[in-house]
């Protein structure tokens, strides 16, 4: 019979009809290597939707419930905005960065009606710079927040009737800059190329050795920490070659703390 499922990975970065069917195969090879298990059901990529720029796919085969569970599990999919709940935690990225000053809006792929879940300044002000007062602005550019960079949010707010959510950074995200400023070390956040290609970056530079950990928080976003002493702008500059159309942003703790003045 066969099940159909919108992912929640999103694909940006298509720059030409080349690139697009580009990702289309590359991505139909990701998809592959979660259900290698599986080799009598099958996956198809029917689109890459216009609207939200994500993959619709097609599973279909005597395993297909266990390949639609897996992909829900290690992928996402996308989010009724029905079935959003209060405390729960949804994983998302961040869009249109600094385009306003009350918070910034997280795309945690919420449909019918879609929906970004905003994050205001006074959570922000709580959870990034001890509730000292500092503009959205200043804790933008501490953190280097960039269009796309990951989060994990916590709902705590939804208004039905103005189809509105407001959400709350999660423990996980909120651990990872304290990782960061505890053991002074510096990260590295790259959007709009693979994981694979971001390694070979780091490779062809001689920079993997500075590496603790490189992450995986979408098909194209990822974050690195980096070893104590390695410094992200200089890393930054040394790979933005081999990835020119990626957005790179470095995480420093210097900056960080420095909001805490």
């Amino acid at each position: 019979m066969g099940k159909k499922l919108v992912l929640y990975d999103k694909i940006y970065n298509i720059t030409s009809e080349r690139k697009r069917k580009d990702f289309i195969i590359r991505y139909s090879k990701y998809l592959r290597e979660f259900i290698k298990g599986f080799s009598k059901t099958k996956i198809k990529i029917n689109k890459l939707r216009d609207y939200d720029k994500r993959f619709e796919i097609f599973i279909n085969g005597p395993e297909e419930i266990f390949v639609f569970n897996i992909l829900k599990k290690e992928i996402g999919c996308i989010n009724e905005f029905k079935e959003i709940q209060i405390g729960k935690v949804y994983k998302g990225t961040m869009v249109d960065v600094g385009k306003v000053g009350f918070g910034i809006f997280v795309d945690c792929a919420i449909m019918n009606p879609k929906v970004d879940v905003l994050i205001n300044l006074h959570s922000l002000r709580n959870q990034l710079c001890r509730d000292k007062e500092k503009s959205l602005k200043e804790i933008i550019n501490a953190y280097e927040f960039v269009e796309h960079f990951p989060v994990y949010v916590k709902i705590i707010e939804i208004d039905s009737i103005k189809n509105k959510i407001q959400g709350e950074l999660e423990d996980k995200t909120l651990k990872l800059f304290k990782k960061i400023l505890d053991e002074n070390i510096e990260g590295l956040f790259m959007s709009g190329e693979t994981k694979g290609q971001f390694k070979k970056a780091l490779i062809r530079n001689g920079n993997l050795r500075d590496i603790i950990s490189l992450k995986r928080y979408g098909y194209l976003e990822h974050i690195v920490l980096l070893k104590e002493g390695s410094n992200a702008p200089g890393i930054i500059a040394k790979i933005g070659k081999d990835l020119r159309n990626c957005k790179l942003s470095a995480i420093r703790p210097a900056k960080i703390k420095a909001l805490y003045e």
